[in-house]
C-alpha cells in the first residue's frame, strides 16, 4: 500500500484530498503546522524521514491574496520556501511531490484558455509567491507533479460561496466584481482529479478546474437564485471600483485539455458542481 503524507492536511483542500486518497487503496497521514511546519527545512527532513511516503501532497500554502500585499515575506516564506523544502526533502527521501498552483501567475490578458506552456506574468505579491513556488519546486530536484487550479470553494472552510450566503441572509448589500472571468472549482473534483492523475503517472505542470467559465457576479447570482435568495440586493462592480488592494487577472481559464488527455475524463461543469455543494450545506443555510 502507497502511503500518502499532507502538509496543511486540516485545511480547505486537505481534508478533501484525504477523503479522496484514504478509500483509495493509499495509506493515508494528514498533517498540519504543529506537526510540520513547512517553512523549517528539518521539520520537513522530520516529517518525510519518519513516515517515508510514497508521496506527499503539498496543500500547505498561503492564500490570503490581499493581505499578501503588506505580509510579502510571510507569503513567500510559506509559498516559495516551504515548497523548497518540501521538495529538497522528497528529493532526498524518493517520493514524489504533488502540489497546487494558482491561475494568479498569469496576467489575464490572453484572451482563451491558458495552457500549461503560456507565458506567466503575475500581477500580484501573491501570484509572485506562487510562481516563486513553482520555480522553486522545479529547482528542488524532485520528482514532482505541479496542479495550477483556481476560484476553489468547498466545505470545511471559508470561501467565495459561502460568504455570499452569509451576507446576503443578513441582508448586505452585496457589490461583486463582473469584469473578472475564471471558473470556480469544488475542492472534491479537484481532489478526486489529483487522484486520477497520480494513477495515470502524470509529471509535470497540469491544469485542473471544474469545465466552463462565469464572473464572480454570476456566480454570485447564480448561488442566490438556487438558494431561494434572488431578492438579495446584488449589484455588478468594476474590479477597481472595489476595496482589494492586489490586483488579479481579467481572464483565468484554465484549459484542460491536457488533463483530459493524460486522464480520459473531463471535469464536470462548474454549475453542476456548485449545484452538489449547495445541496450538501447544512439545515440552517437557506434551501439547503
Amino acid at each position: 500500500m502507497s502511503r500518502v503524507l499532507i502538509t496543511g492536511g486540516h485545511g480547505l483542500l486537505g481534508r478533501e484530498i484525504r477523503k479522496v486518497f484514504l478509500p483509495g487503496g493509499y495509506d493515508v497521514r494528514e498533517t498540519d503546522i504543529a506537526e510540520l511546519d513547512v517553512t523549517s527545512p528539518d521539520s520537513c527532513r522530520g516529517a518525510v524521514g519518519a513516515y517515508r511516503p510514497d508521496i506527499v501532497i503539498h496543500c500547505a500554502a498561503y492564500t490570503a491574496v490581499d493581505r499578501a500585499e503588506s505580509d510579502a515575506e510571510a507569503a513567500f516564506a510559506v509559498n516559495e520556501a516551504g515548497t523548497r523544502n518540501v521538495g529538497v526533502a522528497c528529493r532526498e527521501s524518493g517520493a514524489l511531490v504533488v502540489t497546487f498552483g494558482s491561475d494568479y501567475v498569469f496576467d489575464g490578458t490572453l484572451g482563451r484558455p491558458y495552457r500549461e506552456d503560456d507565458p506567466v506574468n503575475p500581477l500580484s505579491v501573491y501570484g509572485k509567491s506562487k510562481l516563486a513556488a513553482e520555480e522553486a519546486l522545479r529547482e528542488s530536484g524532485c520528482d514532482h507533479l505541479l496542479v495550477r487550479t483556481q476560484w476553489l470553494y468547498g466545505p470545511g472552510g471559508k470561501n467565495f460561496i459561502l460568504t455570499i450566503l452569509d451576507k446576503a441572509r443578513q441582508g448586505a448589500a452585496l457589490r461583486v466584481a463582473s469584469d473578472q472571468t475564471g471558473c470556480p472549482t469544488l475542492t472534491k473534483d479537484l481532489a478526486d482529479g489529483v487522484l486520477r492523475l497520480v494513477r495515470a503517472g502524470a509529471r509535470g505542470t497540469v491544469h485542473f478546474s471544474n469545465e466552463g467559465r462565469t464572473t464572480w457576479y454570476d456566480l454570485a447570482r447564480f448561488v442566490l437564485e438556487r438558494c431561494g435568495l434572488a431578492a438579495a440586493e446584488l449589484h455588478p462592480a468594476a474590479t477597481c471600483d472595489l476595496p482589494y488592494p492586489a490586483p488579479r487577472p481579467a481572464y483565468s481559464v484554465l484549459s484542460k485539455e491536457k488533463y483530459r488527455g493524460i486522464t480520459g475524463v473531463s471535469p464536470r461543469p462548474w454549475d453542476a458542481a456548485a449545484e452538489e455543494f449547495l445541496s450538501s450545506l447544512p439545515a440552517e443555510r437557506p434551501n439547503a
